[in-house]
């Protein structure tokens, strides 16, 4: 009987230790995964590639809500301008539509393509501020840097329902074959520690959703989560492979 409870102690402290390792490697792993996941960025994974010639695109959009006692749309979008280092130097256009009103300011160069816009719902009475702006030939980390200053801005203004998107895109000479696609794609994903959501990888149309930890932002498809798009186009006319990387989604 002795020997039999003495034996039950060697086999409890066994367990007890082997649930100990285990615990630890589980809390070791985990914390292995969120320091990965910390560094991994969508600027940080396109930077990976090596493409002849690179843009990118932030967009945003968030709502406006007027002082009581009224606004100037112009003057709006030129403080909004202003705080993001844009300069409007043009004409702000007014354009009527069926249920809405837009002051819209549009300019190209050769650094940058931006619009600014503001919205006004006629119907439920409210403004959302609109931006896009394309930056050529800039690195991944700066245009992601001026995605941060689009929603610091707008939190400034004090700002509601901020959405914003980074789409980085990269090109090459010709039509990229199918086996390098998917090599790419691979690639992009494993740098950003993302799970495919659904997949489209045929040379028409060749899309993959997925899903990562290291972005904060994501939207809800179907009851699944998405915060990466990788989408590879070729242009005919141009003879081009476009690779673009986005967060959430693009804009195509």
């Amino acid at each position: 009987m002795k020997f039999l409870w003495k034996k039950s102690q060697k086999r409890t402290r066994a367990l007890i230790l082997f649930g100990s390792v285990l615990l630890t490697a589980m809390a070791f792993r985990v914390m292995t995964e969120r320091a990965f996941l910390a560094q991994a960025s969508i600027a940080g994974a396109f930077s990976t590639l090596t493409p002849e010639q690179s843009k990118g695109t932030v967009t945003m959009t968030a709502r406006y809500l007027p002082p009581p006692y009224g606004f100037s749309e112009e003057k709006l979008l030129n403080y909004f301008a202003k705080e993001i280092n844009l300069t409007i130097a043009g004409e702000i256009r007014e354009v009527t539509y069926e249920g809405r009103v837009e002051f819209v300011y549009e300019k190209a160069a050769a650094e940058a393509d931006s619009i600014v816009k503001l919205v006004y719902l006629t119907e439920a009475g409210e403004y959302y501020l609109c931006a896009e702006i394309t930056l050529y030939g800039k690195n991944a980390a700066l245009v992601s840097s001026f995605r941060d200053t689009l929603e610091k801005v707008a939190k400034k203004m004090k700002m509601e329902e901020i959405t914003t998107a980074l789409e980085l895109c990269g090109s090459y000479t010709g039509e990229i074959p199918l086996a390098r696609k998917d090599e790419l794609t691979n690639r992009l994903l494993e740098e950003l520690y993302a799970q495919p959501v659904y997949e489209n990888r045929e040379n028409k149309n060749y899309t993959v959703y997925a899903y990562t930890g290291a972005v904060k932002d994501y939207i809800v498809v179907e009851q699944k989560k998405i915060n990466v798009q990788v989408a590879i186009y070729y242009d005919r006319e141009t003879d081009r492979t476009e690779v673009v990387l986005a967060s959430p989604i693009g804009l195509r």
